[in-house]
């Protein structure tokens, strides 16, 4: 409403000034050298209108001309825009699919329309990291980490990238922190560094860094905190202070209940410090939450001087604790064999035969059986059916 009432003030206006003119026309005269040129005012207005007009367009077109140039390079940039897109386009479709020849054609064609250095290291790195080039990727995250736009992408592309034991790892990550001091993913890779250094100490200051910059959960937290018990008990262990071992084993296994590295130091440093008792509470306890083939060399272990019947009452008493497990009626059959209880290993061993035995444990199962058909003297034909039973099994699992 406004507008529509603005502009017919305007029209008014015009119309006013318009008529006012006509009754009052004047008169203006112009002398220039001989000429003199006598006309009214509304004429004079109209002529310099006109002249106005005539200028702009003169200088639009001068512009326009002068432009030429300028709009033929901007047409140029926007062509070499638009195929340097497709071809970028192309090469992360391309990479995406796998087919890393086309992905580093289309890289190429994107760098020659782009110029855009940076953005071809970084989409290089990264097909070379996906075809198993570690080394020409790294190449190029060393160049992005010379640009402060693409520092910290480089920095992030070569942590991931150089091995773990590397010992430029730490100083990379180090270089992470001081330019972003909240990546949690630099905090993670100073840890991981030093933990496959054996550096202990400072691996437990880059772990509560982490933690703090949430770089792990608390479960992920818990078993890194366990990681770090147990190589710090193993260092312990190897320097003789086994009071500290078994400290930092049971530390472990606070972190992570079931733990079988930490269950299995805690149980040797006990057997080495002469307590064999509590070196077997420790492996019945892991028996008794998840039995596997270490626990029970490290059972046999503790009663290596006991002859081959006695060893059997030994694992007797080890499987009690979880007597219906698979590892349980594998380990009782070995130790009644070797024992020459036949009886007591085809017992054991026939729960597993059956069809819902899972078939890793039936292969095994399988194979154990043969043995004590060798044992009782069977024929060939038997042991070359259930060998090659378990082999079908073993091939399946």
């Amino acid at each position: 409403m406004l507008r529509i009432l603005g502009y017919l003030i305007a029209v008014a206006a015009l119309i006013g000034g318009a008529v006012w003119l006509a009754d009052n026309p004047g008169l203006v005269t112009v002398r220039w050298l001989s000429w003199r040129l006598d006309a009214s005012v509304p004429v004079v207005l109209l002529a310099m209108a006109a002249a106005m007009a005539a200028l702009g367009f003169v200088w639009r077109v001068v512009s326009g001309f002068l432009g030429l140039p300028g709009a033929f390079a901007r047409r140029a940039r926007e062509r070499r825009q638009v195929k340097g897109t497709a071809a970028l386009a192309g090469a992360l479709t391309a990479l995406a699919g796998g087919d890393h020849v086309a992905a580093r054609r289309g890289l190429k064609d994107a760098d020659k329309a782009l110029k855009n250095p940076q953005l071809v290291h970084l989409l290089a790195a990264q097909i070379d990291r996906d075809a198993g080039d570690r080394v020409a990727a790294a190449a190029h995250y060393r160049a992005l980490t010379e640009t402060p736009d693409t520092e910290l992408a480089g920095l992030r592309g070569l942590i991931e990238t150089l091995p773990a034991d590397d010992a430029e790892l730490r100083a990379l990550a180090e270089r992470a922190f001081s330019r972003a001091p909240g990546a949690a993913w630099a905090a993670r890779a100073a840890y991981a560094s030093d933990l496959a250094a054996g550096r202990l100490e400072s691996a437990e200051a880059a772990l509560s860094a982490a933690r703090k910059k949430g770089a792990f959960d608390d479960g992920a937290a818990a078993a890194e905190r366990a990681r770090l018990a147990i190589a710090r008990a193993q260092a312990a262990r190897g320097e003789g202070r086994l009071a500290d071992a078994a400290k930092l084993a049971r530390e472990a296994l606070e972190f992570s209940p079931g733990n079988e590295e930490a269950a299995l130091i805690l149980a040797r440093v006990h057997d080495a410090d002469g307590r064999a008792k509590k070196a077997a509470e420790v492996l019945k306890a892991q028996w008794e939450a998840a039995p596997s083939p270490a626990i029970l060399a490290a059972w046999l272990e503790l009663w290596r001087e006991e002859d081959a019947p006695a060893q059997v009452q030994r694992v007797r008493d080890l499987v009690a604790v979880n007597p219906d497990h698979a590892e349980s009626r594998l380990a009782l059959a070995d130790a009644a064999l070797r024992a020459g209880f036949l009886a007591e290993a085809r017992g054991a061993l026939t729960p597993l035969l059956g069809p819902d035995a899972k078939r890793g444990e039936a292969g095994r199962a399988a194979l154990a059986m043969a043995r004590v058909l060798a044992a009782e003297g069977a024929d060939a034909v038997s042991l070359r059916e259930w060998i090659e039973r378990a082999a079908q099994l073993l091939a399946a699992a």
